[in-house]
């Protein structure tokens, strides 16, 4: 062989090696955890086009990312969760988690994870009511199902009582079982705002969505003659604190907070139980419905159960009925659910869009009331 084809050949390998390396370089995305007490920080640092065009779907037992090209995670070796990554995605499987917030950075560029979990002597209550789904196309056991006509039939852990058996309260210790069931004064919490974006999808964001349909449900509400409260009405950021002081400062008839899913299912969920009398751990026993929800909570089950139900009938679709004890739900002396949209690339959630959720919902709680 030549000495000029020898140095072709070579320049040609080192070409090939060097574009092969600034590929490699491009695809990969550093993944790192940071803990102190109750707060988690995860971080995803790449290349700035690499992070500024990821999809990011969060929820309280996952969070996955959709990046725009096959990338290589390069993991912490003590990061906090287990992790999958296959090509473009990477799910992070999250556990004892009670509030989840992203939003990215510049210089360098970042995609920024924080969590509050939950303290440690009350994991083993979440370990026990939330469920991580080792793969996405298997639906949690643990909460009830309400399947659509195109699923097979209903599971559940538990059987769940119909309203109607719910036991009646005693003569003169409070109103009326058909009185109680009116619902005349309504707060409703749009999730998220502000710098606190919620699940990303593409042209998407959980904070403007929820916020829309909050609106929407206002005016349908207020023209009927009742009383409703948001509490948010702009692109703001709001402290769970803040939220539940608002909610609890109006002595709402029902609570009602809205988010998206990371799944393609609706979920809503209500409080947890008390534990019964003789549970030794008080930490768990306190984490669970305060005294005061306590006295709400068949009638939020109630509400679920109807709400699921015009939800599965208006969109032929899956509801899970869930019961966590978020600081959200257990901390009000009212009525109370979150409800979660499920947040699709095939989804539009326009107002023709918004005006089913609204009509469902609104079948829901009259179904209750009757």
């Amino acid at each position: 062989m030549s000495h000029k084809k020898r140095i072709l050949l070579s320049c040609f390998f080192l070409c090939f090696w060097t574009a092969s390396f600034a590929a490699e370089k491009t695809n990969e995305v550093l993944l790192r955890s940071g803990k102190q007490e109750s707060l988690v920080r995860l971080v995803l640092e790449g290349q700035d086009d690499l992070i500024k065009n990821t999809n990011i779907a969060t929820s309280l037992a996952l969070v996955r990312v959709d990046f725009p090209t096959a990338v290589e995670i390069k993991k912490q070796k003590d990061f906090l969760f287990e992790t999958v990554n296959k090509d473009r995605f990477l799910v992070i499987y999250l556990r004892d988690v009670l509030d989840v917030r992203t939003y990215k950075l510049t210089a360098p560029a970042r995609l920024v994870i924080d969590l509050r979990t939950a303290p440690a002597q009350q994991k083993e209550t979440l370990s026990k009511l939330d469920v991580k789904a080792p793969q996405e196309t298997q639906p949690p056991t643990a909460p009830t199902v309400l399947k659509g006509p195109k699923d097979t039939a209903a599971t559940a852990q538990k059987p769940q009582q119909p309203a109607a058996q719910t036991p009646s309260a005693s003569p003169g210790s409070g109103p009326s079982p058909e009185k109680s069931r009116r619902i005349k004064l309504w707060v409703i919490d749009p999730g998220h705002g502000g710098f606190d974006q919620g699940i990303v999808l593409q042209d998407k964001r959980e904070k403007d969505i929820s916020l829309a349909l909050a609106k929407d449900l206002s005016t349908v509400i207020t023209k009927k003659g009742l009383t409703v409260f948001l509490t948010r009405k702009t692109d703001q950021p709001l402290s769970l604190q803040e939220r539940i002081s608002f909610a609890s400062s109006r002595k709402p008839d029902l609570f009602i907070s809205l988010h998206a899913s990371a799944a393609d299912t609706w979920a809503i969920y209500t409080s947890t139980a008390e534990e019964k009398e003789g549970n030794a751990d008080t930490a768990i026993r306190m984490y669970n419905a305060t005294s005061k929800q306590g006295r709400h909570l068949e009638k939020s089950r109630a509400i679920a159960r109807s709400l699921g139900t015009a939800i599965r009938n208006e969109f032929k679709s899956t509801v899970l009925l869930r019961e966590l004890p978020l600081p959200v739900l257990t901390s009000l002396d009212s009525p109370s659910v979150i409800i979660e949209y499920p947040l699709a690339k095939d989804i539009a959630y326009d107002q023709k869009m918004r005006d089913r959720i609204i009509k469902a919902l609104l079948n829901g709680i009259t179904a209750y009331e009757q």
